[in-house]
């Protein structure tokens, strides 16, 4: 009936207000601390940084560091790379140059 359709629609428009709420003041603000943090260019970047940089995987990241392509380096007996800022901008500006991407920044 109209009433029960009705009904759904108020809990769905509720739900989307939720949401709303949700981005704006949770994850608009924590994209916005990362964001600045990266624009800093720390000295070195961690694998779930350059992750977020990219819009991939931790797993992909580590990956690309074992094939060559993202320069990173470790401590001996440690398990986590360290990524040089400096170096991992300038491999992705030459890297996006190559293929014909300019780098926006």
């Amino acid at each position: 009936s109209e009433d029960v359709i009705k009904q759904h629609l108020v809990r769905v428009s509720e739900v989307q207000q939720r949401l709303i709420y949700i981005i704006y003041e949770e994850v608009l603000p924590k994209l916005e601390s990362i964001n600045n943090y990266v624009k800093q260019k720390p000295e070195y970047l961690s694998v779930g940084e350059v992750a977020l940089i990219e819009g991939v995987t931790e797993k992909t990241i580590r990956n690309r560091i074992k094939e060559g392509a993202i320069p990173a380096t470790r401590n001996n007996g440690e398990r986590s790379y360290k990524i040089p800022s400096q170096e991992y901008h300038e491999t992705r500006t030459e890297t996006k140059s190559k293929t014909s991407f300019r780098n926006v920044s």
